[in-house]
């Protein structure tokens, strides 16, 4: 296979129907998140949105250890194996997760913490897991309508799910917020993984290359398992420390403010949801890494740009967003909603670089530039919350962010990974 059957379609409209189909899809998917989050902003109050807020970056930590780098892997065997055989294989390991050590887990936290409210986090942590089972072997297998219905059901089931069961039955509270949750993760779980099961429950129960896909397994995710940890510092750290130094009501308005600027996601997902399938498929015919190489940078170099210009208008016009999208109980979360926008511009970017390596099982090359991120990101979180507050750990994340944006370009570019020069890489991309 040619990399020019992605770059040299027959027609425009051919070549970006894919991306037009996730972009519309991300766009409602969007709208319906920005008036959730404009709900919270009006009903939830900043001290019980830094609680739910810490509990959600516990089961995130958990999940990201566990169920993540599972999934990458997931994705990557379906370049390999049989899609039947690898579906059940994964499918029977995330279930040992989720129903013997997740609970484990679960249990001995809400036995420390003396709180009920890790059964609700363990069935939203199980519904999640499953959900992105689902919409990310669509995503891997090109099945982009599929993928972006899931999306926007979600959006919308989050939102039905807070305007009955927390506006509607008054509970304002972390306990609402997770029944929502929980709900919600378990219906789009079943209807994610439904169409799978269809799929398997002919396979023969002894999988023929179970051996392989354990070794496979072991081999891919080894290094992840030491990134996860290190990305939920990243993200999610900062939370704590600013528990440490400060109040619940001030991780509230953290959190409010980072997810704000975190919705800079929305233009790097149906992006990202675009390529994946498309360099897996490089992988699937055997290509050499380095034929990737071509289709990230020339997105990469219009990405950025674009990007970084949607920054400068939301830092200039971040008063009236914030009045918009948020409450004025939540005024330092608009402050500080620019600059973590910022600094999600060069995570996205990361995050295109990194499609190669989770494709091409390079994962270590993940570990190496997230690593040197924990590093600058805590030693800028501990210098600047206790003397600016939430604003220190904003700018800790953006500057963060940055550094390890150019790690992990440096990483790209380097000749181990980078077999040919761009420019005759280019060359297969000229229609």
């Amino acid at each position: 296979m040619k990399i020019g059957r992605f770059a040299n379609p027959l027609s425009v409209p051919t070549r970006f129907a894919p991306l037009l189909t996730l972009l519309s899809g991300q766009g409602l998917s969007a709208g319906l998140g920005l008036i959730y989050g404009k709900l919270t902003a009006l009903y939830i109050s900043p001290d019980v949105w830094g609680e739910y807020s810490l509990l959600l970056a516990g089961m995130t930590f958990v999940h990201s250890l566990l169920v993540t780098p599972t999934i990458q892997s997931f994705k990557s065997a379906l370049g390999q194996f049989s899609r039947t055989t690898v579906v059940r294989f994964y499918g029977q390991l995330l279930l040992a997760l989720f129903t013997i050590l997740l609970p484990l887990v679960a249990l001995l936290a809400g036995l420390y913490f003396r709180n009920s409210l890790f059964g609700l986090v363990w069935l939203a942590a199980v519904g999640q897991g499953f959900y992105q089972f689902g919409t990310d072997y669509r995503n891997a297998q090109g099945q982009h309508r599929s993928f972006a219905r899931l999306q926007m059901g979600y959006a919308a089931g989050m939102l039905v799910s807070f305007g009955g069961l927390v506006i509607g039955l008054h509970q304002y509270t972390t306990t609402g917020l997770w029944q929502s949750m929980a709900l919600v993760n378990g219906l789009f779980a079943l209807l994610s993984v439904t169409p799978l099961y269809k799929l398997i429950r002919h396979t023969p129960s002894p999988l023929p290359n179970r051996p392989q896909l354990v070794q496979t397994y072991r081999r891919y995710v080894t290094p992840l398992f030491g990134m996860a940890l290190c990305a939920w510092l990243l993200n999610y750290a900062d939370r704590y420390l600013i528990r440490l130094y400060l109040t619940d009501a001030d991780v509230g308005q953290y959190a409010m403010g980072y997810s704000l600027g975190a919705k800079l996601l929305l233009l790097s997902t149906p992006l990202l949801a675009f390529l994946s399938p498309r360099m897996l498929a490089l992988r699937r015919d055997n290509q050499p890494v380095s034929m990737v190489n071509a289709l990230v940078f020339r997105y990469l170099r219009h990405y950025m740009p674009g990007t970084g210009l949607a920054c400068l208008a939301f830092f200039l016009g971040r008063n009236l967003i914030g009045t918009l999208l948020l409450s004025n109980q939540y005024g330092q979360a608009m402050a500080i909603a620019p600059i973590v926008a910022t600094g999600y511009l060069f995570l996205t970017s990361i995050h295109l670089l990194e499609l190669k390596w989770y494709a091409f099982g390079q994962t270590r090359y993940v570990l190496w530039h997230t690593l040197s991120g924990v590093v600058v990101n805590l030693a800028f979180n501990v210098l600047l919350i206790p003397r600016l507050g939430i604003a220190g750990a904003a700018w800790a994340t953006m500057i963060g962010y940055a550094t390890q944006f150019a790690i992990a370009y440096w990483l790209f570019r380097r000749p181990e990974t980078v077999r040919i020069h761009p420019a005759t890489a280019l060359s297969h991309l000229t229609p």
